[in-house]
């Protein structure tokens, strides 16, 4: 009988290196922590879909960043605005 293939998250393997490991640890830890609402400023944002985030409690979506809901770009525009 052939042996069963594992599968990995993400196609990150145990060979892929710890600083790429822990970078995606980071990233992910992040997205997936809680997020102030912009509207209601409640702490139940969820990431939808890449770059689609939306609230859970007002309904509330709007653009952000892939991983979080701001970028730090669109920090700096709304500092200078």
């Amino acid at each position: 009988m052939p042996k069963k293939r594992k599968s990995y998250s993400l196609g990150l393997r145990t060979r892929a290196g710890i600083s790429i490991r822990k970078q995606r640890t980071r990233i992910l830890n992040e997205m997936r922590s809680p997020h102030k609402c912009p509207r209601c400023t409640s702490p139940t944002v969820r990431r939808l879909s890449v770059g689609i985030w939306g609230c859970t409690k007002c309904g509330y979506s709007f653009a952000g960043g892939a991983y979080t809901p701001e970028t730090k770009l669109g920090q700096s525009s709304a500092r200078t605005s």
